[in-house]
């Protein structure tokens, strides 16, 4: 895909009404922050693909690409060799620290 594609052809999200006063590229960079801190715990991190993916990267330099959060969640899951639970206490106190 070209870098204009990119930019311009990311699909909506459930979420994005929500925040529909923030600029798309902004709201995204806020998504993947919070992404952040909910896999902090499993040592993963995500960052963007030029507006249209999210690449996910494990602390052993596994990667994978994912065009949406569904699919970042499963991918990560597949990273870490286990099921992510959204309600696990290792999630939950990471949200509850400043960020």
């Amino acid at each position: 895909m070209c870098g204009l594609c990119g930019l311009i052809g990311e699909e909506s999200h459930w979420s994005d009404p929500l925040m529909a006063t923030l600029p798309r590229r902004r709201e995204r960079l806020r998504r993947i922050q919070a992404i952040n801190r909910i896999l902090r715990p499993f040592r993963l991190t995500v960052s963007d693909v030029q507006g249209a993916s999210y690449l996910l990267q494990g602390a052993t330099g596994r990667q994978a690409l994912a065009n949406g959060l569904e699919e970042l969640w499963q991918q990560a899951e597949l990273l870490i060799g286990r099921p992510l639970d959204p309600f696990a206490e290792t999630i939950l106190t990471a949200l509850e620290r400043p960020a």
